[in-house]
């Protein structure tokens, strides 16, 4: 994808030749301007239908609830406030005084048509938001769903239920953000130029270049070539010589996502993968701590569950594992395959697998190598295949895998919803290994009617320990990194690149 190259001595040039330059013009061109990359472009001008929030990261559109990105908790957006004493009637209050940037009021009836249109055309949103009715009064949005729903307000920060003006279309979307978007090509640049009558007070950049890049490399040079001001997830090995350099800056936080195996319950070896004992082998050869400091160049924490770390919705530890060759043996063995030798075959025939990786998280086709070799130690073969599109891919051609590298935002607003709905219910977005545990959907079900944070945390804690010690493996949560050069002020490296707009009003060059 060809990348933006807006140059101090292009723009003079352009100047010159229009009989316009004059000094300081290209400096102050150069500061009310910024070129940022990210990884994942988006498939569709429409943010309802988008599978990436490209849109969302421009700063163009909004949705009702937003995330600080500091604590990941719910904060006030386009909604000023909202209600519930029995989760299942809700009402939500329109902020007053929010200008589309065709200059009409946003309004009630407008989010109620966003919030109806979004689940006509997206079935996920239509999953996502099972809503009985909805009316409005002025600028109050009242919402029955069909049941008690009580992460409904979580699931108004999801980047398909953003607000635009339904009447004018989706080929250029109109939204109520910082920026507003002059064209939008997917395959190419997106041009966004300042909203002065923003809500939120007054941009400080004048304009913004978008484009996305899944080769890490080619985001890094970028970044080195002045191509780019700011770059989204440069390759964890990079980042030392990036710190190195003076004109750069480089920002690591915690992240939301889990790096993971997904077994593959409906494919080639799903006896396989079905038997305990044969997931705790595979499980055995993976050396977690050995993949966050080498693959993962000490980028993110070791985990062996989806909700990393301290947080409410994070289980206790689990009982100790073996590790190692002798440890995977011993559970094959279990499993009832036959080890002879120090290698393992099952009914005198040798295992062979395809594992699936995919580019736009670098570490991940290491991870599959490390599998790979792993495996091979005890006799069993892995054939790696690298993906476009991992999650066409999996949907598609269930029946030629049988795990995958994968990453997942597990920690998603605040509470893990997302995540145990689309990951681990049957028929889930991301549930590509087809797992379909009566147990789990049962907790997953009582979680999502279940009123009161405690309560709910309680719940997703049971949900985390049962895939932990039953089904997944989960291997690191990797910190989310950001690098731009030292002119640029305002940046705030998100924890995910879904639920957080990246071009904010606060962001500005020196």
């Amino acid at each position: 994808m060809k990348l933006p190259r807006i140059a101090a001595a292009v723009v003079a040039v352009a100047l010159a030749m229009t009989g316009c330059s004059v000094p300081g013009d290209e400096e102050s061109a150069t500061k009310d301007s910024l070129n940022f990359v990210t990884v994942i472009a988006a498939n569709t001008t429409d943010p309802h239908l988008v599978q990436a929030a490209f849109t969302l990261n421009s700063g163009a559109v909004e949705t009702l609830v937003a995330l600080d990105p500091r604590t990941s908790t719910l904060k006030p957006s386009l909604a000023t406030k909202w209600d519930s004493k029995d989760g299942q009637n809700w009402t939500f209050t329109i902020r007053d005084g929010v200008k589309f940037h065709n200059g009409k009021t946003l309004t009630a009836e407008e989010v109620r048509k966003n919030i109806e249109r979004a689940r006509k055309v997206n079935p996920g949103v239509a999953k996502l938001l099972p809503i009985a009715s909805m009316s409005t009064q002025g600028q109050t949005l009242r919402i029955r769903t069909t049941e008690r729903h009580p992460g409904l307000p979580s699931d108004f920060v999801h980047f398909n239920t953003a607000i635009i003006d339904t009447a004018a279309g989706v080929k250029v979307p109109v939204g109520t953000g910082p920026f507003k978007i002059d064209s939008f090509d997917i395959r190419g640049e997106t041009k966004l130029s300042r909203f002065d009558q923003y809500w939120g007070g007054r941009p400080k950049l004048a304009h913004v270049t978008m484009t996305a890049n899944d080769d890490a490399n080619a985001r890094l040079l970028a970044l080195q070539s002045g191509e780019a001001d700011l770059i989204y997830r440069p390759s964890t090995e990079s980042l030392d010589a990036l710190k190195k350099d003076s004109k750069s800056t480089v920002e690591s936080v915690p992240g939301t996502r889990v790096y993971h195996l997904i077994h593959n319950y409906a494919g080639p070896n799903a006896r396989l993968w079905k038997n305990l004992e044969f997931r705790r082998g595979i499980d055995a050869l993976m050396d977690r701590d050995s993949i966050t400091r080498t693959v993962m160049s000490s980028q993110g924490v070791a985990t062996d569950n989806p909700f990393p770390g301290k947080r409410e919705i994070s289980p206790a530890p689990g009982p100790t594992r073996q590790k190692g060759t002798a440890a995977a043996l011993a559970h094959f063995s279990a499993a009832g395959l036959s080890v002879s030798g120090g290698k393992v075959t099952d009914s005198g025939k040798p295992i062979s697998m395809t594992i699936v990786t995919y580019v736009a998280r670098p570490e991940l086709p290491q991870m599959a190598q490390v599998l790979e070799n792993a495996a091979s130690r005890v006799g069993i073969s892995f054939k790696i295949v690298t993906a476009d599109n991992i999650d066409e891919y999996l949907t598609q051609n269930r029946s030629r895998w049988d795990v995958a590298t994968y990453s997942v935002n597990t920690i998603t607003r605040g509470d893990g919803s997302y995540f145990v709905n689309g990951s681990l219910a049957p028929g889930g977005a991301q549930n590509h290994g087809s797992l379909d545990d009566p147990a789990v959907t049962s907790l997953i079900a009582s979680y999502n009617t279940t009123v009161g944070e405690k309560p709910r945390a309680g719940i997703a804690r049971r949900i985390a320990a049962t895939v932990r010690d039953k089904y997944y493996t989960y291997l690191v949560s990797p910190n989310e990194t950001a690098a731009y050069d030292s002119s640029v002020t305002g940046w705030i490296t998100p924890p995910n690149e879904f639920e957080y707009p990246m071009i904010t009003k606060d962001l500005a060059r020196a």
